[in-house]
């Protein structure tokens, strides 16, 4: 698939900046494009486009996008950059953008893992409408060779301030419906945020540390067993910090039906520690314990998964030097 034009048919088309090439950044620069939204891929290489091969289902089609180079100051108007960099990657990866965003009010979306980059990014960005699109899409990459879309599941679109008016968050809403990827506009996307960490440290841990699909944790009789010790703890600090009742059998489902529409995929955590790249755990796992701490909660679990996941697969266990 060719990267649409700025105009078809003397209609101006409107222009997403993705920003970061990984797996999630390419699943949405093809369904955009697909929706007739012309796309930008925000890059450290100085190269006017970039090329990608999509497998769906049987499917092989080759995705081209433009491309420019994120520090480039001529950065042209855009109408929302979605941000799909990994957790830890957001803030400098925005930073050398910092300016031009802030002169052009693009609206900023997050898509990353996790909780703690929103305050992030309001901290570059104080008066920048910014919003979070969490989803549960699965995709891989192949050895390296194509991209393999494994499983679609819902996106929740929402904010944690009042930065974004309404017409402008319908606006964003009605380009993402239009990519035929099922989309929710919520006022709520905190508790849909806490579902999906829960999911996170759940699924991503488990295969990450077992360097399994996530489909093979659902016949694992030991992953059951620990699922429900991580939703035990982690249910008790979303309460505290939702002040509202979650019910553990609701999110214990979520985790199954995520990992079954996901079972082919690797979840980013175990391709992270597959490749010996940095992880998220910080923004997973680790945020939870922090959470846990301030709440004074026991949480063992989450903590010894958190202290595992900290090393990459093929570390050594030598102790280090105090």
């Amino acid at each position: 698939m060719a990267s649409t034009s700025q105009t078809e048919n003397g209609r101006n088309l409107p222009k997403w900046g993705i920003l970061g090439a990984g797996a999630m950044g390419w699943l949405w620069t093809y369904y955009l494009q697909r929706a007739k939204i012309d796309t930008l891929l925000l890059q450290r290489q100085n190269t006017s486009s970039r090329e990608c091969i999509i497998q769906k289902d049987k499917i092989f089609e080759n995705c081209r996008t433009s491309a420019m180079k994120s520090d480039n100051p001529s950065l042209p108007n855009l109408e929302a950059l979605l941000v799909a960099t990994k957790a830890y990657s957001v803030r400098s990866a925005l930073l050398p953008l910092q300016e031009t965003l802030i002169k052009k009010q693009i609206p900023i979306v997050l898509l990353q893992n996790g909780l703690g980059v929103f305050e992030e990014v309001r901290e570059l960005f104080p008066e920048q409408p910014i919003l979070i699109l969490s989803t549960s899409n699965g995709a891989y990459w192949h050895e390296s060779a194509f991209l393999k879309i494994t499983g679609i599941g819902s996106s929740y679109l929402g904010t944690l301030d009042n930065s974004v008016p309404t017409s402008l968050k319908n606006i964003l809403f009605k380009r993402l419906e239009a990519t035929g990827l099922p989309v929710v506009l919520t006022d709520n996307i905190l508790k849909q945020l806490w579902g999906k960490l829960l999911v996170n440290c759940s699924i991503n841990s488990l295969s990450a540390l077992w360097l399994c699909r996530n489909g093979d944790l659902l016949d694992n009789p030991n992953s059951k067993q620990i699922w429900k010790r991580i939703v035990h703890e982690g249910v008790e600090v979303m309460r505290l910090e939702l002040q509202q009742e979650v019910e553990p059998l609701e999110i214990l489902s979520l985790i199954d039906q995520v990992a079954y529409k996901t079972s082919a995929n690797y979840s980013s955590m175990c391709e992270d520690r597959r490749r010996n790249r940095p992880n998220e755990v910080d923004y997973i796992l680790g945020y939870l314990v922090r959470k846990a701490h301030h709440h004074d909660l026991s949480v063992p679990t989450l903590e010894t998964l958190a202290e595992l996941l900290k090393f990459p697969e093929n570390s050594s266990l030598e102790q280090t030097p105090n």
